[in-house]
């Protein structure tokens, strides 16, 4: 077979295609770097920034927590180019989702963006399923749930409650200050301990750890009992009144986040007696 030479004009021809290609190509990339670095830019234009975040609803739920979890999701850059927390892209859907999924008291949630600076937070708890059933814990554990009064979100007592058997309510042992004969139209705690005590509530159920009743004792230990998964008596949780129970929540949190402890506790539950955190960054424990 013989080769056909190419004439000149041909290659000439061919070689200008390629350079004008090259030249189309380069353009095109500089152009699009130069959108990329644009809108980057633009990202950052501080009358586009979320600096502001409203925050309604919330009596239960520490409303600092809800504020630092929204500033995190709004923090750094979607490939570390675009500012997440811009009002025209900011992760609206990692906010709300996170958000109920982070704190299962809420009911109802609302995102919504006021303007390009604000962020604002409607949010609505759950009624609160509490009982306040008198001074101590009956020693004929059948009896639990008998003599019992409703208690609303604020730890107010409102009415009498029918006898409730099993867990369907969480239910409060403890003194009120010249209460005892009628607890109704008083509250069992101080708001902020109440709120802080369905707090360590609602965080030991996101661990896996259900509490069903509360004891708090004369000399103010509380003995939080949880759910009985075969144990001879329910284990409970114990901890001093005058703790602050967010940081005991923080300590038996991360002692769960060990492998080794969260696999003990789970595989022996049925025999598990007490986790104690009346010491210091300490989780003390025992089993049957």
């Amino acid at each position: 077979m013989r080769d056909i030479p190419t004439s000149p004009r041909i290659i000439e021809l061919k070689r200008k295609t390629r350079k004008k290609f090259l030249r189309l190509f380069v353009l095109s990339l500089i152009l699009f770097v130069s959108i990329i670095i644009g809108l980057s830019y633009f990202s950052n234009d501080r009358h586009l920034i979320i600096d502001s975040i409203n925050i309604e609803g919330t009596n239960i739920i520490d409303v600092n927590n809800v504020n630092s979890f929204i500033k995190e999701k709004l923090s750094g850059k979607y490939f570390y180019l675009f500012n997440r927390a811009n009002g025209l892209v900011y992760p609206e859907g990692e906010i709300y989702y996170g958000l109920l999924k982070e704190f299962p008291r809420i009911e109802e949630l609302n995102v919504s963006r006021v303007g390009f600076n604000t962020l604002n937070i409607k949010i609505k708890e759950r009624a609160g399923s509490f009982l306040y059933c008198g001074l101590s814990l009956p020693e004929d554990l059948a009896l639990v749930g008998e003599n019992c009064y409703f208690v609303n979100n604020d730890g107010y007592v409102f009415d009498k409650a029918p006898y409730f058997s099993g867990d369907i309510y969480f239910k409060f042992y403890l003194s009120i200050e010249g209460g005892q004969s009628d607890p109704l139209k008083k509250n069992i705690l101080d708001k902020n301990k109440f709120y802080e005590t369905i707090r360590f509530i609602d965080g030991l159920n996101s661990l896996g750890l259900k509490p069903v009743y509360v004891v708090v004792d004369n000399s103010g230990v509380y003995s939080i009992y949880l759910e009985k998964r075969g144990n001879i008596n329910n284990p409970k949780i114990i901890l001093n009144e005058t703790d602050s129970l967010d940081s005991m929540l923080n300590n038996i949190s991360l002692a769960m986040g060990e492998s080794e402890f969260a696999n003990e506790i789970k595989e022996r539950y049925d025999t598990l007696s007490y986790i104690d955190l009346r010491f210091d960054n300490k989780v003390i424990y025992k089993f049957e």
